[in-house]
């Protein structure tokens, strides 16, 4: 096969468009949903994002884990979770939060990956249970800690005693 005979067979072009058309959606996507968060928030309200997180639902919803890809954002004051093509909205005060960890078993199923998990106080005061595959999660777990939970972490620790 010579130069001319590649140059105008058209299937390697053919790839080449459809390559390029999902690079385009993906920027696109990225672009949209930076685009909501810095809508819904000021800049300076914001500490860490990312996308392209899947959350698994919360264990209190029935059925089996979900999967719902979107972006997460630790804010200041809370954890704040957006899927990308649904309505699904999540806010997780820091102040309700329990406890934060990694796992791999959320609502009984072994999802065979690491996910964070945050265990926090609902509305109602009951315990509750949100599962997210975030990029980089032992990251995330330190900006959650040191950001929302560091003041609870300073009141659970015992007093010296100067004398």
């Amino acid at each position: 096969m010579d130069v001319l005979e590649g140059i105008t067979n058209p299937n390697w072009l053919i790839f080449a468009l459809i390559f390029l058309g999902v690079l385009f959606y993906l920027a696109y996507m990225r672009q949209r949903e930076t685009k909501r968060i810095t809508d819904k928030f000021d800049e300076k309200e914001i500490v860490l994002t990312s996308f392209g997180v899947n959350y698994y639902g919360l264990e209190s919803e029935p059925g089996g884990p979900l999967r719902s890809a979107g972006a997460l954002v630790l804010l200041k004051d809370r954890i704040y979770y957006r899927a990308r093509f649904s309505r699904r909205e999540l806010s997780i005060p820091g102040s309700a939060i329990t406890y934060i960890g990694v796992t791999n078993v959320h609502k009984g199923k072994d999802l065979h990956q690491s996910m964070v998990v945050l265990q926090f106080l609902n509305q109602d005061g009951k315990e509750e249970k949100a599962a997210f595959r975030i990029p980089y999660p032992a990251q995330w777990v330190a900006a959650i800690k040191s950001n929302l939970l560091a003041d609870k972490t300073r009141s659970l620790k015992k007093p010296r005693n100067p004398g």
